[in-house]
């Protein structure tokens, strides 16, 4: 079974080393709303792919899911470190079975219990195989998994050749997991993973209401969460939604303002243009705006830049048999002048990367990809020569969800490869759960966007869930036997120091293969209206196009 990968994933864990910034906005109010703690910030966001935990899996959803849900940990947003938000205690005497222990008195908006079984039967619905969830692959370390995840039917037995269909299912739970009492939760690895409790603070891991899952059509438009945040209304994909204030939400974080409503940007639209006219209170420039926003006096003081551990990537479909010498993998990454394109899009919003695991990351900053990631032409073009050339006429296709971002700066990095190797391309364009689905199904055939943002403060969450498992389940159609054992050897380890530099070990042999070359690191560059005060970015949490922590932000009197 393939599993399906997140586009931008969010947790952190100790140890994480960031930066965040925040200005207070003049004092004004804007349409009679203020009162410090009260009124709605309206935000941008793109198409989700759903609402429901475990079923989104990429950014946009889950910018709603971490709000209106909280998981058993959230993760500081200066210091990285997990703190416990429902969980009251992670433990584990040998880091293969470990206890979490669930505050009493938390309930869903709807009066249910957050209790163990909460979180088992949202657990058990995202790894059964035949529910098709993204985030199935990260119960892939959890005792009975494999019970759970059959291999498919055959291909030629699933009604849409695009869903694979399965045999009915005999065991349906976890069976590594197991409600010692109702507010305490046993869970058996497969084998020892240090790293566990990092995990759980991530959309995967949240609880699920009964009411949901009895209706999951209603819960998608209006979920049943435990969070600051709940939906009154149906939220509309296309048109977006208002999540208000919770009253009697008794966690640790709740919401300081009366309600957010998010406006939905689709097609490449974005938000700049509303968000000058004030009808959006946080937004990114795309690469067209990004000089005039920069020099604006009036946006300086609202104005946040701040490293992002995300990262950018272009992919290459190796089930294509075009790609499969390496020395054309590798002559592309040379015929790409990073920071020439970087000056095309913005400077200061992106700054090369030669690594497939940034410096701020614990075990990153190896810089693995060495001369391959720096520009040179000449040297493209004689590891081009080598690998056979290119077949003449023929264009090569580059692959991108359509995001105006994507757009600009892969049609800059596609220029950069016909220039330094003489290669025609054509961009392609298609909406973000169309790209998500057909990447996942190795249906491209060409180079492709890839991106992803930590899960956790590891170099693992780099490496495995993004090119393990195997030519048939990550995206990129990539297998390396040594790859997988040297990773299954790091998770194995006794400390987290071996297992770092286990990991960065594994790191050199997808260096060395290079199923996909780094491109970027990026920068956060969001700027708020002048209503808004105590803007902060998470450097992990936060999504594309402009973002802030929800349950922090107010609204100037």
């Amino acid at each position: 079974m393939r599993r399906m990968r997140m586009t931008v994933a969010a947790m952190a864990v100790a140890g994480l080393a960031v930066s965040t910034a925040a200005c207070a906005g003049d004092e004004g109010d804007v349409d009679g709303e203020g009162g410090g703690s009260g009124g709605t910030v309206n935000m941008q966001i793109g198409e989700i792919r759903s609402l429901v935990p475990g079923g989104s899996g990429e950014s946009e959803g889950y910018r709603i899911i971490k709000n209106v849900y909280d998981g058993l940990v959230y993760y500081d947003r200066e210091t990285g470190e997990p703190e416990n938000l429902v969980a009251e205690e992670i433990s584990s005497p040998d880091n293969q079975v470990w206890t979490i222990t669930i505050k009493d008195g938390l309930t869903f908006q709807n009066g249910e219990p957050v209790n163990a079984d909460a979180f088992i039967r949202s657990w058990d619905r995202t790894a059964l195989a035949s529910n098709s969830l993204p985030l199935n692959y990260f119960f892939g370390t959890f005792e009975g998994y494999a019970e759970m995840n059959p291999d498919p039917l055959p291909e030629d037995q699933w009604a849409d050749p695009e869903v694979p269909e399965w045999a009915p299912i005999a065991t349906t739970h976890l069976s590594g997991v197991t409600a010692v009492d109702d507010l305490t939760i046993e869970v058996k690895l497969a084998a020892p993973f240090i790293g566990f409790p990092t995990m759980l603070g991530y959309e995967a891991f949240y609880p699920v209401a009964e009411a949901c899952l009895a209706d999951l059509e209603a819960c998608e438009a209006t979920p049943i969460g435990n969070g600051p945040f709940m939906f009154e209304e149906p939220y509309d994909i296309e048109s977006g939604g208002t999540a208000v204030r919770w009253e009697d939400y008794a966690g640790d974080m709740p919401a300081q303002i009366d309600a957010v409503n998010w406006k939905v940007y689709l097609e490449g639209d974005d938000c700049w243009a509303d968000f000058l006219t004030g009808d959006i209170d946080v937004c990114r420039p795309t690469a067209a705006d990004y000089e005039n926003a920069m020099n604006d006096p009036d946006l300086e003081s609202r104005h946040i830049q701040q490293d992002d551990p995300s990262i950018l990537v272009l992919g290459f479909p190796l089930y294509d048999a075009k790609y499969q010498d390496v020395n054309l993998r590798r002559a592309i990454s040379m015929a790409i002048d990073r920071e020439g394109v970087a000056n095309v899009v913005g400077p200061e919003r992106f700054y090369p990367l030669d690594q497939w695991v940034p410096e701020s990351i614990l075990g990153g900053g190896t810089h693995s990809c060495g001369e391959y990631c720096v520009y040179d032409p000449e040297a493209a073009a004689a590891l081009l020569a080598e690998a056979g050339g290119w077949p003449e006429g023929e264009k090569m296709q580059i692959w991108v969800n359509d995001a105006a971002d994507n757009v600009d700066i892969f049609r800059a990095i596609g220029d950069s490869i016909s220039q330094s190797l003489g290669i025609q391309y054509e961009l392609v364009t298609l909406d973000f759960p169309e790209f998500l689905a057909t990447r996942e199904e190795h249906n491209l055939d060409g180079p492709f966007r890839s991106g992803w943002g930590p899960d956790y403060n590891l170099n693992e969450n780099y490496l495995e869930p993004i090119y393990g498992g195997g030519a048939s389940v990550n995206d990129y159609g990539w297998e390396n036997a040594a790859y997988d054992a040297k990773i299954a050897e790091a998770g194995s380890a006794a400390t987290l120091d071996e297992a770092v530099a286990l990991y960065a070990e594994a790191e050199a042999i997808l260096a060395a293969d290079m199923p996909s070359v780094p491109v970027f690191g990026e920068r956060f560059n969001y700027f708020y209206t002048e209503r808004l005060e105590n803007v902060f970015v998470h450097p992990i949490y936060s999504g594309p196009g402009g973002d802030c922590e929800l349950r922090e932000v107010t609204i100037a009197e």
